[in-house]
């Protein structure tokens, strides 16, 4: 039995390799994580795009490894998987890959695509009842059949789930799959620490209709939306932002599908861009070679749909454009945070949203509550409201009395004039009259506002615009989760 089940060595931080390669909060990670697999239970380790969670479980799959572990690392996609071997190989572990065109290896460590486990089931059985951990990389897509298939079949494995996202916008929560919530630190600590770079963000206003498009799954369905945005009232003022906001800074456009990725691509060409798409259909050395060229400078502009959302790393990328509605903050973080990376001369990472995704999902360093009992449990629409500049189109989270951007004062919230006979017949809140709630400043008012028609009341006697009221019962709602978590999390 191997010594970090029978308890004969500790899996302690204090025992825990230092690595000079890993950055403190990666040592924490490793720690925490070496703690649960010697109490044998199951981690999900959550760490922002762009952290480096393949480097703390490649460090978590090097000290197992020396205890006589064998270890599969578990992927759904192409880029993930050489990410993962260029890691280990980084570190000097010796690996197999399971994927098409490679062959079987008795390596104690195994790389595998989740599809490929899938077809050789049934030749690998006895290879999978011999594995002692599993790493899911991006484990928020455990859930589906086709890996519980691969993941029923190693009887004595424990699990490592990783990701940036570990939440489903549907709902379902992974704690039927992991046992302990780990959580990094947040996209706020990395920027501040130097690890990630700070997101300027523009929204500048387009045409978007979306009445039409129907939902399955909890986002919009693929074809509908394809037809809704692929527009060029919506392509050509995109290509127009990006010169005037980034022109030549490498960009990812982020598209609804295949064709509309081509044409936006086609659009950038004749703005006198460089500029290629990617999808499925390519064959890999296609795409690779047009990820090189944009990492080369010989592209300014790379369009696609899915296939860079997930395990693409490309630090020198600047800018994303975001041309795809998205009802998912999964999707959408891990969108906005292929240009989080660091680079040398990359102050910033610049995002034009032309859909309305950062309204709707909040700022990318927004801290985001999850469990593992249920994801976000409807707090995808508990953030914090952000501000958009009328002038310069810059956004930011609301607070500022000027555009950080261009220093243009925002407008004041119109106030309404109610007469004093209105305000005489209005009930009280909290006990205060309407005529002097009309006179008291908003943070001495919240407290006394403690229902949804105190607030309707406050809004009527202070003019405040639509929407006000559900602003402050989200940031309610909020506050009241982060509360819950701090509780039973600590």
């Amino acid at each position: 039995m191997s010594a970090i089940v029978s308890g004969q060595a500790s899996l302690f931080a204090s025992d825990v390799p230092k690595r000079p390669t890993l950055r403190p909060y990666q040592d924490r990670g490793v720690a925490e994580i070496l703690a649960c697999l010697q109490r044998g239970v199951d981690p999900l380790y959550g760490l922002p795009t762009a952290g480096g969670k393949t480097t703390v479980f490649v460090a978590v799959t090097e000290f197992v490894v020396g205890l006589g572990w064998e270890v599969w690392i578990l992927v759904h996609r192409r880029e993930l998987l050489k990410q993962a071997s260029a890691r280990l190989l980084s570190m000097g572990i010796s690996h197999g890959l399971i994927a098409p065109g490679e062959p079987l290896t008795d390596d104690l460590v195994q790389v595998a695509s989740v599809d490929t486990l899938g077809a050789r089931l049934d030749q690998l059985r006895h290879r999978l009842a011999r594995v002692r951990l599993a790493i899911i990389d991006e484990a928020h897509h455990v859930v589906a059949a086709k890996w519980q298939r691969v993941l029923d079949a190693m009887v004595k494995a424990r699990r490592l789930g990783v990701t940036a996202t570990p939440f489903r916008y549907d709902g379902r929560g992974l704690g039927a799959h992991f046992r302990q919530a780990i959580e990094g630190p947040t996209v706020a600590e990395l920027i501040r620490d130097g690890y990630l770079a700070r997101p300027a963000i523009f929204a500048p206003p387009a045409k978007l209709d979306l009445s039409k498009v129907k939902k399955r799954g909890g986002d919009y369905v693929a074809a509908d939306l394809a037809k809704a945005v692929d527009t060029d009232e919506l392509t050509l003022p995109a290509v127009r932002h990006y010169a005037r906001i980034c022109g030549g800074v490498p960009a990812i456009v982020f598209c609804a599908g295949v064709e509309h990725a081509r044409h936006v691509a086609q659009q950038f060409q004749a703005g006198g861009w460089e500029a290629a798409s990617i999808d499925g259909e390519m064959s890999v050395q296609e795409r690779d070679r047009a990820i090189r060229h944009l990492a080369s400078g010989r592209l300014s502009v790379l369009t696609s749909c899915d296939i860079i959302s997930e395990g693409t790393d490309l630090p020198i990328v600047g800018a994303a454009i975001l041309l795809r509605p998205t009802e998912s903050t999964g999707l959408y973080l891990q969108q906005v945070g292929r240009v989080l990376r660091t680079y040398e001369g990359k102050d910033k990472a610049i995002i034009i949203d032309q859909v309305g995704n950062v309204a709707k999902h909040g700022m990318p360093d927004e801290r985001r509550l999850w469990s593992l009992d249920g994801g976000l449990k409807g707090l995808e629409r508990a953030v914090n409201a952000t501000r958009r500049c009328r002038h310069c189109h810059f956004v930011c989270a609301k607070g500022p009395s000027a555009c950080p951007h261009c220093s243009r004062a925002y407008p004041k919230p119109p106030m309404a004039a109610v007469p004093e006979v209105a305000l005489a017949s209005m009930p009280s809140i909290g006990g205060v009259s309407a005529e002097m709630i009309a006179r008291m400043k908003l943070v001495d008012i919240l407290p006394l506002a403690q229902t949804e028609e105190d607030l309707r009341r406050v809004a009527a006697i202070k003019g405040y615009k639509r929407g006000w009221v559900q602003h402050v019962l989200n940031d309610r709602a909020a506050t009241k989760a982060h509360g819950y978590m701090q509780r039973r999390y600590g």
